[in-house]
Order: structure tokens, then sequence, then C-alpha cells
């Protein structure tokens, strides 16, 4: 039986998704460019305009959100995180789905967090990304509950990359990751937040984001 996949913001991390997964899944593809993507069915929607998608009549095992600032200043991440999250909320009042799975940030940590950081300390984030980011979650969790999960990435890199993020998270890692909570059929799962971040080792001078939550879970880093 095919399995619908709702992916809202279809760019790199979403095409790495896309080529892990067999052919039982259906990928649908949101995007604010009109561009069409090769194996899967896309969907041009500027999800800052204000007008909802719709997707009458389909049922999605997961929707998968993936959001970007529309620029790098604070305008641009209140517009990509918080308007956006407000349309596509919007939206999803009308699409039949078991989970949504929302790509977050390690960044709602502040600089001065030091030491290792799990999901359960106090977020204390040091710039306006961050809180941003933080206020973002915060919504989600009120509005989606327990068919929500969130990954908080860590600093993305990939072989392309010159210097690695101490806290860091390659692509390939990152659309893994994904892949592992669209294929999990628990739907009982105890913890909604998941750092997702490799191996570091414990420096007491600098921000060190745990990884032991997504391990427990049983995910597997690639190194």
């Amino acid at each position: 039986m095919s399995k619908n996949i709702l992916i809202i913001g279809f760019g790199d991390i979403g095409r790495r998704v896309k080529s892990k997964l067999d052919d039982k899944y259906v990928v649908y593809a949101i995007n604010r460019n009109p561009k069409k993507e090769d194996g899967v069915k896309s969907f041009y929607w500027d999800w800052t305009s204000g007008n909802n998608f719709n997707f009458k009549g389909i049922m999605f095992d997961s929707v998968i959100l993936i959001p970007k600032p529309s620029n790098m200043n604070e305008d641009g991440y209140r517009i990509g995180f918080i308007k956006a999250l407000a349309h596509i909320n919007n939206s999803l009042l009308n699409v039949e789905f078991h989970k949504l799975i929302a790509i977050s940030s390690t960044r709602v940590y502040g600089s001065e967090q030091h030491g290792m950081l799990n999901e359960n300390i106090e977020l204390l984030p040091s710039d306006f990304r961050g809180s941003i980011i933080k206020d973002y979650e915060k919504l989600l969790t009120k509005t989606y509950q327990k068919k929500l999960i969130i990954l908080r990435f860590a600093g993305l890199y990939d072989e392309t990359t010159k210097t690695k993020p101490f806290n860091g998270l390659h692509r390939k890692n990152a659309a893994k990751v994904i892949n592992f909570f669209v294929k999990n059929e628990n739907t009982d799962i105890d913890e909604h937040i998941f750092n997702c971040c490799e191996d570091v080792v414990l420096d007491d001078s600098k921000k060190c984001i745990s990884n032991t939550r997504i391990k427990e879970a049983g995910f597997l880093f690639e190194i």
C-alpha cells in the first residue's frame, strides 16, 4: 500500500530524503520555486502570500516542514518561520495527516550555554535568529502536540564545506534522520524534540550538542 509524503520547502534536503525512499512512498513537493522536480508531484506555493494550498481527499502519512528565512535579517526570519508557519497551519487545517516532522535548529541554544546541552536544558538563545526559532517551536508544539516531531539540526555541511562546524550534521545524515521518522511506525513516542548533531567531544568551554536522545530512539549516524 502506498504512503503519501508532503514536503513543504523542497530543496537539497528534500531531494536527499526522496532519493532514499522506496517506491511505496509517493512524494508531494511544495516549493516557492515553480520548477518541476523529477520523481515527485511538484507544486508551486508561496507560503508568505497568505493563500492556502489544498490537497483535499489525500491522506498523508507524514508532512515534512523545512522552513527557510526569506532573507538573513530579523524580518526575513520572522517571515520565514513565524508568518509562513501561520499560513502553513491554516492550510493544514484542511489536510489529513498522521504526523508532522518539522525542522528546527540548535541555534535555540545560546552561545553562552556551554557544556553538553540536551533537549531538557532551558533555551537561552543569544540572537534574534535563535529567539525566533524558539517561538516557532512553541507555536508548533501548541498547534500539533502529539502529531509533532521537531528535529533540531546542528550546522549543516557536505563534501564541499571547507570548515566543518564544531556541532555539525552532514546533509546525508540530515536526510537520513528525516527518513528515520518517516519510516517509524511507532506513534507512541514519549518525546517529540530531538537534537540532530553528530558526536562531539565534551568541551566545557563550548556549546556541545547532545545526541543521546536521538541515538536512544535507534538512529545511527553515518560517518
